[in-house]
């Protein structure tokens, strides 16, 4: 604005000096006017002035109505979010509350009508609401189906029941993904599984997981499929495929240097072993390396020597030696970190072959007082520890709920 009226100002003194003291004569019969010419130029740039300040005024004010619509419209769709979210958790009174804070009743009874007929099995009017969601927001029809898939899986029978149909019966192509890659996630059919996923990720269809680590999880999971098979070769590609898709997904180390060693390449093993060690030391890390490698142990110890098992290891190797003074020191200075169950066994084992049977009494009563389990893979869904991973728990035979896990450590605490 202010460039503008500077040059209007230099405008108007070049016109003035150009033109100062003509007059403009108009002759009407018996009248003649003068007018000077600098007014009539004064005159048109005041106009135009005044109605490029109109114009502006008009399309601020129109702005100011589009952005109000808008926030409108964005505060409907996040209390229609917030209702879902709501209605998942059986807050009766918060849904009552956002429903009435929605706009249209055809919004309210769609949205309650397509739960319920999905929680009710009545699964052609879910079919219908959804679809008729869908035509209007998409994300929003899918946001629904997500959280009726986590609603119903409490029910494995009704929740089979009803994936099957939507996956078969639903014809739009992205309400169906979510429950086709659900329908091959309950067959074990990991080949199709990845195919539907890649085309979800292609199609920027929206789902409640991260993409890169659930495609990792198939390829694990068809890994260990083909590991049963014998086919350790492809179980090995498989492996590799979910380490190029998420990197930091935990169980690919694990997988390879299972498989590493099942193929007889020892060396191969032992390295990505040192590796995971390096970022992320376990007990079944150190377990299995010490199967490989006997007493040479020192290198995976001191990759990560201020971790407790790293000390547990150095005491294995001294009790084997017959240091047993050694290994009582590597001992303390592993309870000095841990409480750990596998700390106490090798100092009662230690107390064993000391034939100190009162030390081996006073350490096995301090297992069941003060021991805590080591850290292990264990299941999110029924808390039942594991050997190793597996994309379903042996137990409850929930899928990708199994995650290393660490107990808290008291001495840590304090």
């Amino acid at each position: 604005m202010i460039y503008f009226i500077i040059f209007i100002l230099s405008f108007l003194f070049g016109i003035w000096v150009k033109i100062n003291g003509e007059v403009l004569k108009l002759e009407f019969s018996d009248y003649t006017v003068s007018i000077d010419l600098y007014f009539i130029v004064v005159t048109c740039v005041v106009a135009l002035f005044l109605l490029f300040v109109l114009v502006s005024f008009f399309s601020r004010i129109s702005s100011m109505f589009i952005d109000i619509k808008k926030k409108r419209k964005n505060k409907k769709e996040l209390l229609i979010l917030e209702f879902f979210f709501s209605i998942d958790l059986d807050d009766i009174e918060n849904v009552e509350k956002l429903l009435k804070s929605l706009d249209e009743e055809n919004d309210k009874l769609l949205l309650v009508k397509a739960f319920n007929a999905g929680k009710t099995g009545n699964y052609s009017l879910f079919n219908h609401s959804i679809t008729s969601i869908a035509n209007t927001n998409c994300n929003l029809a899918l946001l629904l189906s997500h959280k009726l898939i986590m609603y119903l899986k409490k029910d494995k029978i009704a929740f089979q029941k009803f994936i099957e149909y939507c996956s078969n019966l639903i014809n739009n192509k992205v309400l169906s993904l979510p429950f086709q890659i659900e329908n091959f996630i309950l067959k074990s059919d990991w080949h199709n599984a990845i195919i539907k996923l890649k085309e979800a990720t292609r199609l920027n269809i929206f789902l409640p997981f991260n993409h890169k680590k659930m495609l990792a999880t198939f390829y694990c999971a068809l890994a260990r499929e083909y590991e049963k098979r014998g086919d350790f070769k492809e179980a090995m590609k498989s492996v590799l495929k979910a380490q190029s898709c998420d990197i930091t997904f935990q169980p690919i180390n694990y997988l390879k240097a299972e498989l590493y060693i099942k193929l007889a390449k020892v060396k191969k093993a032992s390295e990505v072993l040192e590796a995971e060690y390096e970022i992320n030391p376990t007990p079944q890390i150190a377990r299995l390396y010490m199967s490989l490698n006997g007493k040479n142990t020192d290198k995976l110890c001191n990759l990560h020597p201020d971790y407790y098992f790293s000390h547990c290891m150095l005491a294995i190797s001294a009790i084997n030696s017959g240091k047993y003074d050694l290994a009582g020191q590597y001992l303390n200075t592993a309870m000095a970190k841990a409480n750990y169950l596998s700390i106490y066994l090798i100092m009662v084992q230690l107390q064993v072959l000391l034939q100190e049977q009162d030390k081996v009494i006073y350490w096995l009563n301090q297992i069941n007082s003060q021991a805590l389990s080591d850290p292990n893979w264990r299941c999110e869904s029924c808390d039942k520890e594991l050997e190793r991973w597996d994309c379903r728990c042996y137990h409850c035979g929930n899928f990708n709920c199994i995650v290393f896990q660490k107990r808290s450590n008291i001495k840590n605490a304090q």
